[in-house]
């Protein structure tokens, strides 16, 4: 028969204390976290399935920050050409004014006149910049001015031609705005050929100044028009893209999220009956310890 000393008892006593001591202070933590899983040795595959759930949510998030951005710039995008949509009627109508028989040489003066102040209002809004003070319409080159007012009335564009996109899902990529080459300088003239706006606005301009108003500009002006109305269509379809996008995203989320809370969350009822469990153990622990200390040879005497 083996003997079993007192040192050993006691080393027993400790080991059985310090294991239901870890036991209850493990029930404690996960109750006041509300988490089943406290490190991955808890539940190695679980905390590798919750690793992957956080990443794929962390994912979608971003691009749900990214949809976010992209509508954003949309919508100034939009609200800008819609500015320029409410001058462009106004140009239309004067150069309409200007080309009857009635009007006086200083009447087209002031035809003129208020054509170049409306041409100057239209370049403010192909300036115009977004919350990061950025040019909306630079392209890549967004710190750069896009547009000058040349006195000759040559206009130049200063951005470049890239086009911005976000990425707002695994697999959708949106663009995010329209660089001012495409929306302003690149439009198709009655003649066939190319034109900006600026220019047509000017070439009418030029004619009134010089009583003498050209007709050919007016339907470089028409054009001019139908050409902002379909980069505005374009916008628009693809603020529609990220709100479906969006609803698929959050989708995602919810899923990936409700997944989570069934791999990691504690059953609350579950996890107090077991640290009532542990608890009653730990005191039972510590009781038969106090009595292995209290015993002697002297006892049994």
């Amino acid at each position: 028969m083996s003997r079993i000393s007192t040192s050993m008892l006691f080393d027993r006593g400790i080991n059985s204390m310090l294991e239901r001591q870890s036991a209850v202070s493990r029930a404690q933590l996960q109750i006041s976290t509300g988490k089943r899983i406290l490190t991955p040795k808890d539940d190695p595959p679980g905390a590798a399935y919750v690793l992957d759930l956080r990443t794929s949510i962390t994912q979608v998030e971003q691009y749900q920050n990214n949809a976010d951005r992209a509508q954003s710039r949309l919508e100034l995008q939009e609200a800008t050409l819609r500015g320029v949509d409410d001058l462009l009627p106004r140009i239309m109508e004067l150069a309409i004014q200007g080309q009857s028989d009635t009007y006086s040489a200083a009447a087209r003066q002031a035809i003129a006149e208020e054509l170049r102040q409306l041409n100057d209002e239209l370049m403010a809004l192909a300036n115009t910049r977004d919350s990061d003070g950025e040019f909306i319409f630079a392209g890549y080159d967004a710190d750069t001015i896009p547009f000058g007012n040349p006195a000759d009335g040559v206009f130049a564009y200063g951005g470049d031609m890239g086009i911005r996109t976000l990425q707002i899902s695994a697999t959708r990529q949106v663009q995010d705005r329209e660089n001012g080459f495409d929306v302003f300088m690149n439009i198709e003239t009655a003649a066939g050929g190319r034109r900006n706006i600026f220019e047509t606005v000017h070439g009418i301009i030029a004619g009134m100044e010089a009583d003498a108003p050209n007709s050919a500009f007016m339907d470089d002006l028409q054009l001019a028009q139908e050409h902002v109305v379909s980069v505005r269509a374009r916008g628009g379809a693809r603020l529609n893209t990220i709100d479906q996008q969006r609803f698929i995203n959050e989708d995602f989320i919810f899923t990936m999220q409700s997944a989570l809370s069934e791999t990691e969350d504690l059953d609350i009822a579950e996890a107090i009956s077991r640290f009532e469990q542990d608890l009653v153990a730990l005191q039972a622990a510590q009781q038969t310890f106090n009595m292995v200390q209290g015993l002697s040879l002297f006892n049994y005497l």
